[in-house]
């Protein structure tokens, strides 16, 4: 989630949006909120922001899986962890 101005700036609602639509839409499955908070210690992970990264991924996943298969498998051979993350996906249990 950090770019060039992540040194000075504070984090929205929008951006953990974004945050988890991009996850999404490279084919990872969702963190948890302890997750998140632990990768990012100095920005507090609100419900507000955890919410907005839900909303973001469940965006994100919707366009992930409009893709064509051929693109998937692609993505299997370029990206080292997209299998480990699609295994995980797949075997996750349905809530």
């Amino acid at each position: 989630m950090c770019d060039l101005d992540c040194f000075w700036r504070k984090y929205e609602a929008e951006d953990w949006f974004q945050y988890g639509e991009q996850r999404a839409k490279n084919g990872f499955v969702v963190q948890e909120n302890e997750t998140l908070e632990s990768a990012n210690p100095e920005e507090a992970v609100t419900e507000a922001f955890y919410n907005a990264y839900l909303e973001g991924h469940t965006s994100g996943t919707t366009i992930y899986c409009s893709q064509e298969a051929y693109i998937l498998a692609f993505a299997m051979q370029v990206m080292p962890d997209f299998r480990a993350e699609y295994g995980k996906g797949n075997n996750r249990k349905k809530e």
